[in-house]
């Protein structure tokens, strides 16, 4: 991907050099099964369509996660992919839903209410049309997207070399060489580290500032799993949770649990790492940039990481040296490297802020990690009035962070001062009136294996055509 983006965006006159060090099986999987919404935007800026992606791969639409007895409890929620909720009279919808009585927000939510029916359709361009809120992400397999991004990258005349790292030359002003194992030795201005886990460009001083939490992820594929709802699933246990997502060309189920859980093994092209949770102090440092999990390894029970690399991306092409003295550029990147990971590891541990999760080594390893200040104020206000307490530019927005209290259970204490103002039958009305056009609305949408099959027979029809 980062690839992909510099190969597309940086002017001619920078040279970029690839080093293919091999694909692990075992690299990608923490990344997580979905891509959140912001990646369409993302591939268009690489020259990669839509279309494209669906013909060449066995990605399926998805409309979010649905989190099934999240903790071993009866939290059941659709953590769903939503454009920012209307204003009603100067009130924000998420403040006048708490007036009513066990009052659900996925019950306003399009996509939570179109995923728990198993259909699907793109957003409306019309304004006014409720699917114009809706917002939709992928299921993905990332050695399929991975093949893409490469054939996106090389449109532009690329020198790739396939080798691995033998060495890494440095001075105080930091990489001067890589050592390779075809025995040339490549210098550069600037190194970005996309090398995962090993981050194999880092030095042994800046390692990751770790959460004191080892987990081990298993990936299991199955072929022949009809297509259902555009939806990711997670349900927990007590060794942890699972993910399952079903793709064109069949299911993948990724296992976390603590490192030292036993879990099940069976017969298949099974996947298996173990992975330090944390993030390093800096993103970037002298003349070589950490990217994704080469910077921190977060989990993948949302979308946290894939939001993450996105916006790594996106940093490194607004920040993007013009000399070699890089200093300012790395201050202003990892500062704003180090909020994002501290804002989407917030959204994470919210989902483990609670009393009663199980007592087994994987939720009381959550807990021991889950008492962030910035975190508790956000429950506090919320669980007060009902506030959406935020820190400047999240990677999570107001909607990410209502449903899931909302899921979680968390209610506000005291009604909103605008809020208590409405009238609770104007407040009854409306909603109920939003509640069944929705309704209406998703009666009429085709199931999602239906829609998919549709769409990729008008596509392969199209582009067959068109040549």
């Amino acid at each position: 991907m980062t690839a992909a983006a510099l190969a597309r965006s940086l002017p001619d006159s920078i040279q970029v050099t690839i080093v293919e060090t091999g694909v692990n099986p075992v690299d990608d999987i923490f990344y997580g099964q979905i891509l959140p919404p912001q990646a369409y935007a993302f591939h268009l800026s690489i020259g990669l369509s839509e279309p494209e992606l669906l013909l060449n791969t066995g990605t399926t639409f998805a409309l979010g996660t649905q989190f099934q007895s999240w903790a071993q409890t009866d939290r059941s929620w659709v953590q769903a992919f939503h454009q920012p909720l209307p204003v009603w009279d100067g009130v924000p919808l998420t403040k006048l839903i708490h007036q009513r009585p066990h009052a659900s927000l996925q019950s306003i939510l399009i996509t939570a209410q179109a995923g728990l029916k198993g259909v699907f359709a793109h957003p409306s361009e019309d304004g006014a049309h409720l699917l114009s809120r809706a917002e939709y992400g992928y299921a993905v397999d990332p050695n399929q997207l991975s093949a893409l991004y490469k054939a996106s990258t090389l449109r532009r005349p690329i020198p790739l070399i396939t080798a691995q790292i033998v060495s890494v030359q440095r001075a105080s002003t930091g990489i001067t060489g890589l050592t390779l194992s075809d025995g040339q030795t490549l210098h550069a201005d600037l190194f970005i580290d996309c090398t995962g886990p090993l981050a194999q460009l880092q030095e042994k001083t800046t390692a990751t500032a770790a959460t004191d939490r080892t987990v081990k992820a298993t990936l299991k594929q199955t072929s022949g799993t009809p297509l259902g709802a555009a939806l990711q699933y997670v349900r927990s246990g007590g060794y942890g949770w699972r993910s399952e997502v079903i793709l064109r060309s069949g299911a993948r189920r990724l296992t976390v649990c603590d490192a030292n859980a036993q879990t099940e093994t069976s017969a298949g092209p099974d996947v298996s790492t173990t992975l330090t949770l944390g993030s390093r102090p800096e993103g970037w440092r002298t003349n070589c940039i950490a990217i994704g999990q080469a910077a921190y390894v977060i989990e993948p029970f949302t979308t946290a990481p894939m939001k993450l690399l996105l916006r790594d991306i996106d940093r490194v092409l607004k920040l993007f040296p013009i000399s070699t003295d890089m200093r300012i550029d790395a201050q202003e990147y990892n500062r704003l490297f180090r909020d994002d990971y501290a804002h989407a590891s917030l959204f994470n541990q919210a989902h483990f802020a609670m009393s009663d999760y199980p007592e087994t080594p994987y939720w009381q390893g959550t807990a021991a990690h889950n008492q962030d200040p910035k975190l508790v104020r956000k429950l506090t206000q919320y669980e007060s009035r009902g506030y959406l307490a935020a820190y400047d530019n999240e990677p999570f927005d107001d909607v990410d962070w209502a449903v899931l209290h909302d899921g979680m259970g968390r209610t506000p204490q005291r009604r909103d001062p605008l809020a208590a103002l409405v009238d609770p039958a104007t407040i009854d009305t409306r909603l109920d009136a939003l509640q069944n056009a929705i309704q209406s609305v998703v009666k009429k949408m085709p199931p999602h294996p239906i829609y998919m099959g549709k769409f990729l027979s008008y596509l392969q029809r199209k582009y067959t055509r068109n040549g």
